[in-house]
């Protein structure tokens, strides 16, 4: 008994080993380091809110931190970095690049754990108000050399317009538009995130349908909450409100308490269902200072047990903007309970090169069901099929005569998760 519990603690700690937990989060800053005529160095202190935004980040710990309303200035998200991120010890965050094509005076930017990703490249996906960028990050696998399997994870910023006016929400609506157009001419299928402040009142808005009912099915983003409904003013969605932390104001924050759902993650189908490599944590999405009692009142009147009370002070002091998280799992390419117990003997063998088809024969002891995945150099996912094997030799055609002459690799994935890799050279 005392060996087979420790063989199954053993396997077990593989499995552990075999993924990381990644926590996301996306928070409006507050015009962080804008001066306007409303939000002055005085009632909108740089150096204090740095202090407030260290307290936070030390407290939550992103992996992925994204962030909005930063001044149109690189000095200042280079700033937020050194002081806010890399600070008490920390020196592992980096930040991706500076983007500002649509010449506004708020911006936004991704920062990122240096230790677990690393960023690849960034795209404007529109340019209509401000920048929608999205930033391209992969896992640091430390078997990536073997698996030639790099795990992706997209991640989308922006801030749509705000205000209530007819003008401003067709201003959001060509925002989306543009960004999922964008998509579905230039990339595929693949683990997608986009966040940031929508101000959004409500689900039935085209902006936010853009999002969730676009034409493409295999690129529609969707709620990790699944919280359709009139966001604004309602007291049934008071636990998910981000916007306004203050029922008073020197000025800069606006005001009127915790009224308004503005702040959002929402997360492809790959994400949500795990096809590959990231998956959503289910219950992982919350608002960090938002207890669910404090409807139309500023978050941190009374008591507050959603965080502890510095954490509380520190985010009605940051922002009139609460952050939104959300965890994801990372399924690494490592040792896992597949690896250790590929007892059906699961083995392939491919006709090298290809010119228009793809051949190879899956051979196993066992009945089984199989996903088989094309992936270019460079981590795209190409081609994704499930397929159920039965226990003898197979012979598996596929026609690849649009794909371009290349090196590219094949991956074979049994529902243990053992998995087997090939590369294939198309002429």
């Amino acid at each position: 008994m005392r060996i087979i519990t420790f063989f199954l603690l053993f396997i077990f700690s593989l499995q552990i080993k075999g993924q990381d937990t990644l926590k996301v989060m996306s928070y409006n800053l507050l015009n962080y380091g804008n001066i306007t005529s409303y939000c002055t160095a005085t009632n909108n202190s740089l150096l204090a809110k740095e202090q407030d935004l260290r307290a936070i980040v030390k407290y939550v710990k992103p992996e992925i931190l994204a962030v909005v309303e930063l001044a149109a200035n690189s000095y200042v998200h280079q700033r937020l970095l050194d002081s806010a991120l890399n600070c008490d010890g920390v020196k592992y965050y980096k930040k991706a690049n500076y983007s500002n094509i649509s010449g506004s005076d708020l911006v936004s930017m991704l920062y990122y754990d240096s230790r677990i990703l690393t960023f690849s490249k960034q795209y404007v996906l529109n340019s209509h108000v401000r920048d929608i960028v999205l930033y391209r990050l992969f896992y640091n696998d430390p078997n990536l050399s073997q698996t030639h399997d790099t795990a992706f994870i997209n991640c989308i910023v922006g801030h749509l317009k705000s205000g209530s006016a007819s003008s401003d929400e067709q201003d959001r609506a060509t925002m989306t538009t543009n960004a999922m157009s964008w998509l579905n001419q230039n990339l595929i299928a693949d683990n997608y995130l986009i966040m940031g402040d929508f101000n959004l009142k409500n689900s039935n808005e085209v902006a936010y349908q853009n999002l969730v009912n676009f034409s493409n099915a295999s690129l529609l983003f969707f709620d990790p909450i699944s919280r359709a409904g009139m966001w604004y003013n309602t007291a049934s969605f008071s636990d998910i409100h981000t916007q306004s932390t203050h029922v008073s104001s020197t000025g800069c924050a606006s005001i009127g308490g915790l009224d308004d759902r503005f702040d959002f993650i929402l997360a492809s189908n790959s994400v949500m269902n795990g096809i590959n490599h990231f998956t959503y944590i289910p219950n992982s999405y919350y608002c960090l200072g938002n207890d669910g009692n404090h409807f139309n009142d500023a978050i941190n009147s009374g008591t507050n047990n959603s965080a502890p009370q510095n954490i509380i002070n520190s985010l009605y002091n940051l922002s009139d903007h609460l952050p939104v998280i959300l965890k994801l799992k990372v399924n690494k390419q490592g040792a896992s309970l597949g690896n250790i117990l590929n007892t059906h003997n699961l083995n392939i063998k491919v006709v090298n090169p290809i010119t228009n088809n793809l051949k190879f024969y899956i051979s196993s002891s066992i009945n089984s069901k199989l996903k088989i995945e094309v992936i270019s150099i460079i981590g795209q996912l190409l081609f994704a099929e499930n397929i159920y094997h039965a226990s003898y030799e197979e012979i598996i055609n596929l026609n690849f005569s649009s794909l371009e002459s290349g090196l590219f690799f094949l991956k074979i994935t049994d529902e243990n998760g053992f998995s087997i890799s090939h590369k294939i050279l198309k002429l």
